[in-house]
């Protein structure tokens, strides 16, 4: 250690010595920068280190103020997306009703559907419109997909609308291919079957059935859904058609009711 201090102070008088006489030989200051460079050398490897370790610890110290704030912008941008995303999402299928309605030439009240029937969840749903919006009862109620179901209940800002999936519902329906009619009732698991079908028809899975205008409820053309299998009733005159319905009732979010 004491050997470090005094190879230190001859350095500094040489340092000093080389400052204040400017008018040395370039050959003494050759030999004075190569007597320091050892010097040079033993500071370089003693504060390098160091100074190395000062600026890791400054950049540890920098990251973790900064860090949270980061974290905290990427939360708030992760919810603006999905914000966005369900933005794009409902704008898509209020489009996708307007599009309905302008290539149906009908006039309805759109509607969100806000609740679903908690003893029979697939057979009836709530929606936030009422009597005071011109919803009526008896109403025909269509998604950008398909027929829906019927308004049973009106109250001034709400309604319920009973699913043609529900087995207590009856639509009249026609097969677009062969027009035989036939009655739409729902099934247990969420389905739709086509009854009274004549035995001899000749009813193919895929052809589309929409809706015949009977009865006075519905009217006529409202897409229904698609034939997927046809079987002939045991000892009768019918067969039945499965039809898979075209809305999705899994999925509804918002309706029309038409006027």
């Amino acid at each position: 250690m004491r050997r470090i201090v005094v190879a230190v102070a001859v350095a500094l008088a040489f340092i000093v010595l080389f400052s204040f006489t400017p008018a040395l030989s370039s050959l003494l200051r050759i030999n004075l920068l190569q007597l320091l460079g050892p010097v040079q050398e033993l500071g370089d490897t003693l504060f390098t280190p160091v100074g190395s370790l000062v600026r890791v610890v400054g950049r540890t110290i920098e990251a973790a103020r900064v860090n949270p704030v980061l974290e905290e912008r990427a939360g708030f941008l992760a919810a603006e997306v999905a914000r966005l995303r369900e933005v794009e999402e409902e704008n898509r299928r209020l489009r996708a009703l307007l599009g309905l309605k302008e290539r149906e030439e009908r006039r309805g009240v759109v509607a969100r559907v806000i609740g679903r029937d908690i003893q029979h969840w697939n057979q009836s749903v709530l929606i936030d419109r009422g009597g005071a919006d011109g919803v009526a009862r008896e109403a025909a109620v269509v998604s950008a997909e398909g027929l829906v179901g019927k308004v049973i209940e009106v109250a001034p800002r709400l309604s319920r609308v009973l699913l043609i999936i529900d087995p207590g519902s009856g639509v009249g329906g026609v097969i677009q291919g062969s027009r035989q009619t036939g009655i739409v009732e729902g099934t247990p698991d969420g389905g739709c079957l086509m009854k009274y079908l004549p035995r001899r028809a000749e009813i193919s899975p895929g052809e589309t059935v929409v809706t015949s205008g009977l009865g006075g409820v519905y009217p006529p053309g409202l897409l229904i859904g698609t034939v997927t299998a046809v079987r002939p009733e045991k000892d009768g005159i019918y067969q039945n058609a499965d039809l898979e319905p075209a809305a999705r009732f899994d999925r509804l979010e918002w309706v029309m009711v038409l006027e």
